[in-house]
């Protein structure tokens, strides 16, 4: 949390208000928010007794006094330029407007920027945003008419309840604004082997069935709020790819084998390996990339997945190929920091002859 509100301290943009809300923490969140709360007043401390995420933001919500919200957790932190940007949009734009802009994956301990994500402007919103989530919920600002539209966050989702608080934005009649550069970072904390991602699936699941309907939620009339014929399939195969490869990862096997027997849309034989590619994704160990990574990713990780496979009881050569389409982007690193740019590149033009026929 230090680094979130020493973030906010730093803005060039001094007109804000940060509210810091304790969601039944025990741990000394309190006492750090009373410290940065002593030495700037535009820091307020809320506590309320343990409801979850949602929970925590819509407490923030009606707490604040604020006409835009940017929602942080607390290992989040902005670009001191962060707010200065979204304030010349704001001072043009109506409320219906969602300003998004770029983000940044840095490494725990701040040392090196892995990624970096621009948003490219969208002229509808709508249908995309029934494939997939605009961004992390921490580089989009949105104003608080628009929270009083749609019905705040879903406090019974455990999971993914930012993308279903874009699609009934979206479903109000949302437009969106793209500053195309990077003014939040996103925190590439190893939380993988700690996210549940049964529950993560069961959530998504909810959230992709119900985007393309009329939301009984949304508390505003508008004409978006309605049934769309619009294919769900492809994204729920995507979302059950991604968690599978979260659950491989946590060496669940034996769970991930039952999930694919009940969720797969179609039986093994019918899959093209390179279907699997999605399970590196940003949610496992996509952007792993470092020497020191990529070790431990080839030594602990991949075996995981070749279990997995042989577990499903699908031919060897093809178990390979799927195993390559998920793990290339480390065999491809590994070769240019073994051999060099030049051979590296040689070596994983090899490696493309060999598996991705």
């Amino acid at each position: 949390m230090p680094d979130c509100l020493n973030s906010i301290l730093e803005q060039e943009f001094q007109d804000w208000e940060a509210i810091v809300v304790n969601d039944g923490s025990t741990d000394e969140t309190s006492q750090v928010a009373i410290g940065y709360q002593e030495k700037d007043t535009r820091i307020k401390l809320i506590e309320k007794e343990n409801g979850g995420l949602s929970s925590a933001r819509n407490f923030g919500i009606r707490s604040a006094q604020g006409k835009r919200f940017i929602f942080l957790d607390a290992d989040d932190f902005l670009y001191s330029n962060c707010l200065f940007e979204i304030a010349k949009l704001v001072n043009q734009d109506s409320d219906k407007i969602l300003i998004q802009y770029g983000y940044s994956y840095i490494n725990e301990d701040k040392t090196s920027i892995l990624h970096t994500v621009l948003p490219s402007e969208q002229k509808n919103i709508i249908p995309q945003i029934f494939s997939s989530v605009l961004g992390p919920c921490h580089s989009i600002c949105i104003s608080k008419k628009l929270c009083d539209g749609i019905g705040f966050f879903d406090e019974s989702l455990r999971s993914v309840e930012d993308w279903d608080f874009w699609l009934r934005a979206a479903k109000v009649g949302a437009t969106h604004k793209a500053i195309k550069s990077p003014l939040v970072y996103y925190r590439y904390v190893r939380n993988s082997m700690s996210r549940n991602p049964f529950v993560m699936y069961d959530a998504l699941k909810k959230v992709i069935l119900r985007g393309p309907q009329k939301d009984g939620r949304i508390l505003e009339n508008s004409p978006f709020n309605k049934n769309y014929d619009f294919d769900i399939n492809p994204v729920l195969q995507n979302a059950f790819i991604r968690t599978l490869g979260v659950s491989i990862m946590q060496g669940e096997i034996e769970k991930s084998v039952l999930l694919f027997e009940k969720e797969s849309q179609k039986t093994i034989n019918k899959y093209n390996p390179e279907e699997f590619a999605g399970m590196c994704s940003y949610l496992s160990f996509r952007y792993w990339y470092s020497p020191t990574d990529i070790k431990n990713v080839l030594e602990t990780i991949y075996p995981n997945f070749n279990l997995f496979f042989e577990s499903i009881k699908y031919n060897k050569r093809w178990v390979e190929k799927a195993l390559f389409h998920i793990f290339k982007q480390h065999y491809y690193h590994q070769n240019k920091y073994r051999y060099g740019n030049t051979f590296g590149s040689f070596f994983n033009y090899i490696l493309r002859l060999k598996y991705e026929k």
